[in-house]
Parts: structure tokens; C-alpha cells; sequence
């Protein structure tokens, strides 16, 4: 593989880590809204609640933190993809710098036959 090929691969995977990292943040957002609202439904309720309004909040509350539950798994999948993606960064550019060393190697012999 060439030096061109693999600095796309680099350049690539920085990209799809830029984009996990943006919907990361974007789940990190929901799930701050998700308990925002999970704390005011809980605000809301009184001494003076009734029973009908009380499992109409309770009910509303669950859904809340299922929306959390399915966010949390979203990030924690996110976070797989982010780890992979790094790891794949990593060896592509120690692939890269290994390439970038022997074509660097290669061109001193070169010059060294020619000032010989």
C-alpha cells in the first residue's frame, strides 16, 4: 500500500471519529434532556397530587428512563465504534510512519549514489 493510500485511510477514520464524536454529543444532549425532564415530572408532583395525575407523571417518568436506557446503550455503542476507529487510526499511521522511513531510507541511498 502506498504512502497516498494510507494517509487517505488516516484521513478517513479521523472523519468517522469527528462524526461518532458529533453524535456522541448529540446522545450526551438528549440524555441531559431526558433527566431534566425526568427531575421536573418528579418536581411536579405534591402531597396534593392526585392518584390519577400521580400514575399519569409515574408513567411518564418510565418512559423517560427507558429513552435513558436506550440512550446509554446508544452511547456505549458509540464508544465501541470510537475505540475501534482510534485503534484502526493508530496502526494506519504507524503503517504510515513506517513507509514514510523506508521511502526516506530509500531516497538517501539514492542520493548517496549520486554524490559517490
Amino acid at each position: 500500500m502506498s504512502a497516498e493510500q494510507v494517509q487517505r485511510t488516516v484521513n478517513q477514520l479521523n472523519k468517522d471519529i469527528a462524526s461518532l464524536e458529533k453524535k456522541m454529543a448529540d446522545l450526551v444532549k438528549k440524555e441531559a434532556d431526558k433527566t431534566k425532564k425526568i427531575g421536573a415530572t418528579q418536581k411536579s408532583i405534591t402531597k396534593n397530587t392526585s392518584a390519577s395525575t400521580l400514575r399519569t407523571k409515574n408513567r411518564q417518568i418510565e418512559g423517560y428512563q427507558k429513552d435513558v436506557s436506550k440512550i446509554l446503550t446508544d452511547k456505549a455503542d458509540i464508544n465501541k465504534k470510537i475505540a475501534d476507529k482510534r485503534k484502526k487510526l493508530s496502526d494506519a499511521t504507524l503503517k504510515l510512519q513506517k513507509i514514510e522511513t523506508t521511502q526516506a531510507k530509500s531516497l538517501a541511498k539514492q542520493q548517496d549514489k549520486v554524490f559517490s
